[in-house]
């Protein structure tokens, strides 16, 4: 994980665990804390940690660096701080586990998995009807390269959180599942 802090202000981005993020807050208490939680619920650490004043979901920003933040307390100064290292920030209102975006990339890749998993395509043609298919900018596996973690911790999340079955990973994307 990378912090940057200024002022009196700290920006945690990339991954931990639910218990490495509350660590974060746990040590910081002095400070206002913007935190990257893409693969977790917001106001469960909102109402655990009034220090934490903002979220943002960065773990699935393509070339343009378009991420999803929410504020307890705008703060323009850490807009500006995003802005300046690059990203768009995009301002949401919706509070949810895995914001808009990385909870609907994720269950696209799933479902390439599960499609994968059942010998209905190869990796290569999945990716290519994605993009050709429908115009995304790029397939699901294109998407989930090197953030397989990511991806499988926001599903599961998800699925403990509503017990939906839609949000149960494929078991290519976790081996230790069972035929469900």
């Amino acid at each position: 994980m990378t912090n940057f802090s200024f002022d009196n202000i700290l920006l945690n981005f990339g991954f931990g665990t639910k218990e490495e993020k509350k660590n974060i807050l746990r040590e910081n208490p002095s400070k206002k804390i913007f935190m990257d939680l893409t693969c977790y619920d917001p106001s469960e650490f909102y109402s655990e940690f009034p220090h934490l004043k903002g979220s943002f979901a960065a773990l699935f920003c393509d070339e343009l660096k378009k991420i999803e933040i929410h504020f307890i307390e705008q703060d323009q100064t850490v807009l500006s701080k995003l802005i300046e290292l690059g990203f768009t920030p995009i301002e949401t209102s919706i509070v949810s586990c895995g914001f808009i975006f990385p909870r609907t990339i994720v269950q696209i890749i799933n479902e390439a998995y599960f499609a994968l998993e059942e010998g209905v395509a190869k990796k290569e043609d999945i990716n290519r009807a994605m993009k050709f298919g429908v115009n995304y900018p790029k397939g699901p596996f294109e998407w989930s390269d090197g953030r397989e973690i990511y991806v499988l911790t926001l599903l599961q999340e998800l699925y403990s959180k509503t017990k939906d079955k839609r949000y149960r990973p494929s078991r290519l994307l976790d081996p230790t599942l069972s035929s469900f």
